[in-house]
């Protein structure tokens, strides 16, 4: 072989192994392709582009995600408690929602019929500072607890003043019974209301007085007396008020024995039949005797006559002690005496509708 061809076959020998390099599917011909993809300068800029959208992507969402919390944690805006107290309940209202606060209502009796409706009390106080969606406890009035005056016709005036008493027990009452109430005689049972004024259902604003015509029973309706003889002062008392009889004691001068008064006779005599307005005379004897400290007396007392009979209650106050009620009777008025035995310094008080007509006060030294 010549030297020409030797070197030709030299050459093709020696540069075999640079060709190799160059065969596509090869890995080393994938990795040199990468490794010039990665050097090259556009490459390289489009890369750094993309690092840089997918950052600023990453500080966007950041941002809102640091507002959103803090606008979160800051809560419900603050507002201002509105002054409601004396609003109607519908006005009331409407100012609390237009302060986005809510409303929790209670309702309550005053006794005073020109405020039902309206607002009497509020929680939180008006002018405090409070977040949106606060609760604000509102008191309402449901006015006096008896608006109407009821129908008491055909009812005892005893149950209407239980009635009354137990309406205003604990505000001031709308309706008064006048006093002195007036009786008549009628065939209705004694006690019986006839009629009233004002009238049932009458609106009450303020207080009014009620008044009342009362029956006392019939006027030929007798009361057959009991004998009352021997029985102590006391006794009779009640017993004649319960009938209700007008009486008068006077003293008998006969012998006494014991530390009580006694009745002795009566008139008229025991099982006579009188008229409600019939007074009886009892005499008795007067005591024999009585405790050192205590005194003996008879107490007398003219009352004015009443055109209608009239609640007449004797009360003794003795030191130291409560009042007691000797008795409590309907009274035309007129002549009135009894006999006492009480302790020195009692007060003998004779009420007339509940009013203190007189006062007699024991002395020590009678």
């Amino acid at each position: 072989m010549s030297p020409e061809n030797n070197s030709k076959s030299g050459t093709k020998a020696k540069d075999a192994p640079d060709a190799a390099v160059f065969i596509p599917n090869s890995s080393t011909a994938a990795a040199d392709s990468l490794s010039v993809q990665t050097d090259d300068p556009v490459e390289r800029r489009h890369f750094r582009r993309a690092l840089m959208v997918i950052g600023g992507a990453f500080l966007v969402m950041i941002f809102f995600f640091t507002v959103f919390f803090f606008l979160a944690v800051r809560g419900a805006e603050r507002t201002v408690v509105p002054e409601i107290v004396e609003e109607e309940l519908v006005e009331a209202l409407v100012m609390l929602q237009e302060r986005e606060l809510y409303p929790r209502v209670l309702v309550k009796y005053t006794g005073d019929p020109s405020d039902k409706g309206m607002v009497i009390d509020q929680d939180p106080e008006p002018g405090l500072y409070v977040k949106a969606g606060r609760r604000v406890t509102v008191t309402v009035s449901r006015g006096a607890i008896l608006d109407n005056v009821e129908d008491y016709v055909g009812k005892t005036i005893t149950e209407v003043h239980g009635r009354l008493a137990s309406l205003f027990s604990t505000f001031e009452p709308l309706l008064v019974i006048r006093e002195p109430v007036t009786y008549v005689y009628d065939d209705s049972e004694p006690g019986t209301i006839l009629s009233q004024n004002p009238p049932a259902g009458t609106p009450l604003g303020e207080p009014e007085d009620l008044i009342l015509i009362v029956s006392r029973g019939t006027l030929d309706n007798l009361i057959k007396l009991p004998d009352w003889e021997n029985y102590s002062a006391d006794n009779a008392m009640r017993s004649l008020a319960r009938l209700p009889l007008p009486f008068v004691f006077v003293e008998d001068n006969v012998d006494s024995v014991g530390t009580v008064a006694r009745v002795t006779s009566q008139s008229p005599p025991p099982e006579s039949e009188v008229g409600l307005d019939r007074t009886i005379t009892l005499r008795y004897s007067r005591p024999e005797s009585w405790p050192e400290e205590f005194r003996y007396g008879l107490f007398a007392y003219t009352l004015p006559d009443y055109p209608v009979p009239v609640l007449l209650e004797v009360i003794i106050r003795e030191p130291g002690a409560e009042d007691r009620k000797l008795f409590s009777m309907p009274h035309s008025g007129g002549k009135l005496s009894f006999p006492y035995v009480v302790p020195a310094g009692t007060g003998i008080l004779v009420m007339v509708n509940g009013e203190e007509v007189i006062r007699h006060d024991v002395l020590s030294d009678n």
